[in-house]
């Protein structure tokens, strides 16, 4: 049995955050114990690679070989996973480790959304607990947030930025004028960007993360199958610029509603007025909204990646399992069927279209008459000088339902009057009374 005021505990990984948890642990370990009567002892620890240059000691510790081996120690209480999901191993790991009665932290978000139910599952019946701060949003506490403060809220609606990468594209091409090519590369060669770029650029780890917070924000089955997902590699600098001409920043939003027995779940970008909140939020800062029966709207922002903030997460989640404090996260309130595909054709909204036309006569008018004939009505209409046997036509509609869109955006398609795919954003507009309005 495990002694209620010590935790012994086993870290698999040691990148940017797992070193970042035994810097945390040795500088605090002593503030915690005097703040909370806990202490949390790391009594085994493992890597890919032993000899790698980490910025933090790790020579007192006890190496161990194989992950699979700290899932299965007995001296180790619980188990902190932290080496992603690329190779299948993480999931053995937490599998092993919640099988051996050991309490599990994971930052892994891509391995949650897809396979979480089932280490909760799990956990329930070997009476541990499976905990995750530091997979949303890093250093801000969203899923406690979500658990234990707003209880009480029945929440219809939550959004924001949550990924620092895409945040990071966007605002350098805004503030220095570069093209997303240019800036992706200066991301890649900063390490901002995941091995797999798709994850970020594609907005795949906001959808992770947006499938995780819903099912906790409104009482849902995990499904990360039915999150709707654009990504930021069509955005162009003439789109950022045109968006500010007209008073708007483009953000990667992430947005889950609930509302008439359907969940809608999407990421994409979006234009969102200067003034908001949610524009002004920059780099890799973070910022999520949620809104609640009785708070109204509240807006949570901070760190959402890096060493201190992720770490932070992990640590507080130790803190919670010693304490006896945590509780299931998938498996809590009444469950509610998550709809399997994106149902939100019914909305009417604005949108920014760029169309890049052939230089031929008649383009334009052709344009505007596959908008008029499907109901879609053109608030401004700007068209650039034609170059290199090229025109750029950029237009702002009235609101209008999106299916009517799909359809006229399928109509020019087949008109072949564009020399590439249009680029199509929705134009966002918060509540009235909205905090980020």
């Amino acid at each position: 049995m495990m002694n209620k005021y010590k935790l012994n505990v086993g870290i698999i990984g040691l990148g940017t955050v797992g070193s970042g948890v035994i810097k945390l642990l040795k500088k605090q370990r002593r503030n915690i114990k005097n703040r909370t009567g806990i202490e949390l002892k790391v009594v085994a620890i493992t890597a890919r690679n032993r000899r790698k240059r980490r910025g933090v000691d790790i020579s007192s510790f006890k190496w161990v070989d194989s992950p699979l081996e700290i899932a299965r120690d007995p001296e180790v209480d619980v188990v902190v996973e932290l080496i992603g999901d690329t190779d299948k191993t993480a999931a053995k790991v937490i599998r092993e480790a919640i099988s051996n009665g050991k309490h599990v932290v994971t930052a892994n978000k891509s391995l949650l959304a897809k396979e979480g139910s089932f280490f909760e599952e799990l956990a329930k019946e070997k009476g541990v607990f499976l905990r995750y701060e530091a997979a949303v949003a890093g250093g801000i506490p969203i899923i406690k947030v979500l658990q234990d403060s707003l209880i009480v809220n029945k929440i219809s609606k939550l959004y924001g930025v949550i990924n620092g990468t895409c945040n990071f594209i966007l605002t350098k091409m805004e503030s220095d004028g570069r093209e997303y090519l240019d800036v992706f590369s200066e991301a890649k060669k900063l390490g901002y960007v995941e091995s797999d770029p798709r994850l970020d650029i594609g907005g795949i780890d906001s959808a992770h993360k947006l499938a995780l917070l819903s099912c906790l924000a409104f009482g849902t089955t995990l499904n990360f199958k039915s999150v709707k997902t654009e990504g930021i590699d069509h955005i162009s600098i003439e789109d950022i610029q045109e968006a500010d001409l007209i008073g708007y920043k483009i953000k990667l939003l992430a947005t889950a509603e609930y509302s008439k027995n359907t969940l809608i779940q999407e990421v994409s970008p979006k234009l969102i007025r200067k003034g908001s909140p949610i524009a002004q939020v920059n780099g890799s800062t973070n910022i999520i909204a949620i809104e609640g029966e009785e708070i109204g709207t509240t807006v949570f922002s901070g760190p959402g990646a890096g060493m201190g903030p992720t770490a932070s997460s992990v640590v507080s989640d130790l803190v919670a399992i010693a304490s006896r404090k945590s509780k299931s996260t998938f498996l809590t309130g009444e469950k509610i069927n998550g709809s399997n595909k994106y149902e939100s054709t019914s909305k009417k909204s604005s949108f920014y279209l760029r169309f890049i036309l052939k230089d031929k006569p008649g383009v334009i008018a052709r344009l505007s008459g596959k908008l008029s004939s499907c109901g879609i009505s053109i608030s401004q209409m700007k068209q650039k000088p034609f170059a290199k046997q090229k025109a750029t036509l950029i237009i702002t509609t009235h609101k209008t339902l999106q299916e009517n869109l799909e359809k006229a955006l399928i109509d020019i398609k087949n008109l072949k009057i564009c020399e590439q795919r249009p680029v199509c954003i929705e134009i966002q507009e918060f509540q009235k009374g909205s905090q980020v309005s």
